[in-house]
């Protein structure tokens, strides 16, 4: 009976995210503020947890999570100044005069994949202004933009904002952010192919017309190698990935425009570009930069003289965490950030922006320091590891192939994800020595499930999405069309998460 209550104590902060976003329509902010009272009604009721030892768990809860604060806020940071200085201009155009202008579904394929690359590796959010506006541009429907961006971004997801996800998977598990990135990374390898064929069918290109199977491959293999690299063969760079996957795709996108442009009428070919040399320089220096940063950090000597920075937190008897400003790729984001004012293209008042951009960030960051409230709860109150106990007694088999479903549905309850990272990557602390799974496939796959495939169904994702494309009341419409390939994303990950784990031993 008691377990019984335990599960449905466990399950409760859950259904009533569910609850306010379907069926009470409330925003992020309001349903996780929901979320975390009944929770705390519900550890000091059912669990005894005295008044100020959860009041402690839900600030300590915060702590632990201050890398995805400082991703969070950053990346809004770069997002602005990238686009007021000009350079974000200048990126696109470069974009689109590589094809012809009659060429639907090159400018199409480009435009995300680029964006999704360059942009999303700094700032994962900025990427949607950007991209769901300039399919709608192309002459895509709201609904269409809407949805093929959700599908292919959500392959990103555990990687982009400097590879948040890792960060805070590091943080509950304490599982090296290298370790976790050779299992994310191989997790992640099909859902690339998966994600593009979902954009293009999405759009109504045919896929096995010979173009899309140029751009298929083109930019999947671009950023399938990308991933090999920077996850398996020099996993301690693994920041570079996504930009690599950019860098080999814009090559490969260049040559197809060449070949293009030969076989296209004159007056099909896009108009020359209006920035000079110097300006197309510019718009990528701030992202080579970024790029360059993150090498020199990660030198050895570099990297030892950083650690004197680090400095420790402690207090209310939890176990410390550790902190560097200089080391976090929240503070790789704010110097890229900084650095687009230098290689600006038209004025822009940079205290202007950074203000701007804190107004901006201010419910982002509020949702995800209730959200964190509410986790941390679930994992000081014992609740997370009952139900990881429960899962486990159906042995190896059962736990690999369930787990993910239930990650998946976490992921998709918390607004920005980075919360139900958290709390099932402290969830496998205590299931792996159980089970005989080493702890990195486990949090490898959390990191992964709890991110991509949630992205498309998150209503609060959808209802942002859709503002961009001004589409109104057709969230339903969304929600229906992403679903089949959210499915067919989680049924392919829980295989592989099975296959991962009996491989791995």
């Amino acid at each position: 009976m008691r377990t019984s209550l335990g599960i449905a104590g466990t399950l409760l902060p859950f259904a009533v995210l569910f609850s306010a976003f379907l069926i009470f329509k409330l925003d992020a902010l309001r349903a996780s503020l929901w979320a975390w009272l009944v929770e705390f009604v519900l550890v000091l009721v059912f669990y005894r947890m005295p008044l100020l030892k959860s009041l402690e768990a839900s600030v300590w809860g915060n702590l632990t999570m201050w890398t995805g604060f400082m991703v969070l806020y950053t990346g809004q940071l770069f997002g602005q100044a990238y686009r007021s200085t000009g350079l974000l201009e200048i990126l696109l155009e470069s974009i689109r005069s590589m094809l012809p202008s009659r060429d639907v579904e090159g400018r199409s394929v480009a435009l995300v994949t680029l964006v999704a690359g360059f942009i999303g590796a700094f700032n994962g959010f900025a990427t949607y202004p950007v991209t769901i506006p300039g399919l709608v541009d192309i002459g895509f429907d709201g609904v269409q933009a809407t949805t093929s961006y959700l599908v292919y971004f959500s392959w990103t997801l555990p990687f982009n904002s400097l590879f948040i996800a890792p960060n805070i998977s590091n943080a509950a598990s304490h599982v090296p952010i290298v370790d976790i990135v050779r299992v994310a990374g191989l997790l992640t390898i099909p859902l690339v192919f998966l994600s593009m064929l979902g954009f293009l069918k999405i759009l109504g290109f045919r896929f096995f017309a010979w173009k899309s199977q140029i751009l298929f491959w083109t930019t999947g293999l671009s950023n399938v190698i990308a991933i090999i690299l920077f996850t398996q063969v020099w996993p301690s760079y693994y920041i570079l990935m996504l930009i690599a996957g950019a860098a080999f795709s814009l090559a490969g996108l260049y040559v197809y425009g060449r070949l293009a442009k030969r076989k296209t009428p004159q007056d099909a070919i896009s108009a020359r570009p209006s920035y000079t040399s110097m300006s197309l320089f510019k718009a990528y220096a701030p992202l080579l930069l970024g790029v360059a940063i993150v090498i020199i950090t990660r030198s050895p000597g570099v990297s030892a003289w950083l650690e004197r920075f680090q400095f420790s937190v402690a207090a209310w008897g939890y176990n410390r965490i550790s902190i560097n400003i200089f080391t976090t790729a929240g503070f790789y984001i704010f110097v890229t950030a900084l650095v687009c004012y230098v290689f600006r293209n038209k004025q822009a008042n940079a205290a202007k922006d950074f203000l701007a951009a804190s107004k901006r960030s201010g419910r982002s960051l509020a949702t995800l320091c209730v959200g964190s409230a509410t986790v941390y709860l679930m994992v000081d109150s014992g609740q997370i590891a009952q139900l990881g106990k429960i899962l486990a007694r159906g042995g190896t088999f059962v736990y690999s192939s369930l787990y993910p479903l239930v990650a998946f549905l976490g992921g998709m309850a918390f607004g920005q994800g980075l919360p139900g990272d958290f709390l099932f990557s402290r969830m496998q602390v205590s299931i792996a020595p159980t089970l005989g799974i080493p702890l990195v496939v486990l949090v490898g796959i959390i990191t992964v499930v709890t991110m991509g495939p949630p992205n498309a169904l998150k209503p609060t994702q959808i209802a942002f999405s859709a503002s961009l494309a001004n589409v109104k009341g057709r969230d339903g419409e969304i929600f229906r069309i992403c679903l089949p390939w959210v499915l067919l994303q989680i049924a392919v990950t829980a295989i592989l998460s099975v296959i991962l784990v009996y491989w791995w031993k």
